[in-house]
């Protein structure tokens, strides 16, 4: 695998945590208000629920996949001038972008599954009356928690790969074959 010198002039070429953090809070500017939106219909009854649940989760599933495919990084990505490549620079396809969100994916998907089955299960009547807080307590079974904690132990361990090795790579960046970095360093295809 070829691989982009760490630095160019002086200038490293790598994406460090903190541009990656910025990136993120930019696509939460997105992605927050349509997941608010989204909750707050999920509220009127389970039918709708669940009529909702499906193609939103679709939705913010393929999100990361679609804009890194297609661009090359996320809206947030972009706005901080940072670019999801091949090690040699060059732009990265759909097999980069499904890989690298593989994982996220699977928890998606269980995320999915989980609520679909809660709301096909929850009293209708207790479910209306009750506010979002309590209405997501109902649509996670306790088992649930192992799942939460198997998301969280991805996450830690996935920024603290990031942080821990010269080419600023995560993870989902191994198993993808690819890495960040700055817009400026990124190679053209011809």
């Amino acid at each position: 695998m070829d691989f982009l010198p760490t630095t160019l002039n002086g200038e490293r070429v790598y994406a460090g945590f903190w541009k990656r953090f910025c990136a993120g809070i930019a696509d939460a500017f997105i992605i927050i208000p349509l997941a608010f939106l989204f909750v707050w219909l999920k509220g009127f009854d389970t039918t709708l629920a669940i009529l909702i649940t499906i193609p939103s989760s679709i939705l913010f599933a393929m999100y990361n996949v679609y804009f890194n495919a297609r661009f090359g990084g996320t809206p947030g990505k972009l706005a901080v001038s940072i670019r999801i490549v091949k090690p040699n620079g060059m732009r990265i396809g759909w097999p980069e972008a499904w890989k690298r969100s593989a994982v996220d994916l699977v928890f998606a998907f269980l995320v999915v599954v989980v609520q679909v089955w809660a709301l096909l299960h929850v009293d209708p009547e207790q479910y209306s009356s009750v506010g979002w807080l309590k209405r997501a307590e109902l649509l996670q079974p306790p088992w649930f928690n192992s799942v939460t904690t198997l998301s969280h132990v991805w996450i830690w361990s996935e920024v603290v790969v990031l942080l821990f090795n010269k080419r600023k790579r995560a993870i989902h960046d191994f198993i993808a074959g690819t890495v960040v970095i700055k817009k400026e360093f990124a190679k053209q295809d011809d």
